[in-house]
């Protein structure tokens, strides 16, 4: 994945020495996050929860469009619910969740009028660390999920002088995960992260 993900970067870079260098600078920002559950059993998707995001992103302008690659700093997560039926309990029981990791987005745009842009494009995402907690109670959980995964992102972006707004939707293409262990108990997962990320870029140049 992760020779993938440079190989993209190493293309897109070569590509866009053709065009121009239109800006690069730092970005951070906020989403609201929520685990699903593709096979919803044991295991289910619960509560969205609010992280963060700080990074880098340069814009490169080629042919009338542009291509944005990104290094990002990102905390996500939400809450999953485990089925009582599957731990001999009363009541379900819910955790909260936690993944920070290095995403790297390639967002291929265009402009629409002088402010408006649209944009899709690839995102690679490469873990750091990850727990699950359940009140005081803490677990890391890096062992039983994929050091790295492929998703998408697409949105808005409204440019005003030197600040960029976006607005995205991301969604996991592969499992963050084969399973997830707590309190002794493993279960299966096929678990995927959907986002929706509000940022501001400030360009440098």
């Amino acid at each position: 994945m992760k020779k993938v993900c440079l190989i993209l970067i190493a293309v897109s870079l070569s590509f866009v020495s053709y065009g121009q260098l239109a800006t690069l600078g730092p970005k951070i920002g906020i989403n609201h996050s929520t685990l699903t559950e593709k096979d919803a059993q044991a295991v289910a998707g619960g509560e969205a929860s609010v992280g963060f995001h700080a990074g880098l992103f340069a814009r490169f302008s080629v042919l009338g469009f542009y291509i944005q690659p990104e290094a990002m700093f990102t905390s996500s997560g939400g809450e999953i619910v485990i089925n009582s039926d599957d731990i001999n309990a009363n009541v379900d029981q819910v955790k909260s969740m936690r993944y920070n990791k290095i995403d790297v987005p390639i967002m291929l745009g265009v402009k629409i009028g002088p402010l408006l842009r649209l944009n899709a494009g690839p995102s690679f995402s490469f873990l750091l660390n990850s727990d699950i907690r359940d009140g005081n109670a803490q677990q890391e959980i890096e062992e039983n999920y994929s050091d790295a995964t492929v998703g998408f992102q697409a949105g808005i972006g409204i440019d005003i002088s030197k600040l960029n707004f976006d607005l995205r939707y991301e969604n996991n293409l592969s499992a963050l995960g084969d399973e997830v262990s707590f309190g002794g108990e493993t279960f299966t997962t096929d678990l995927r992260n959907q986002l929706w990320i509000l940022t501001v870029g400030y360009e440098l140049f």
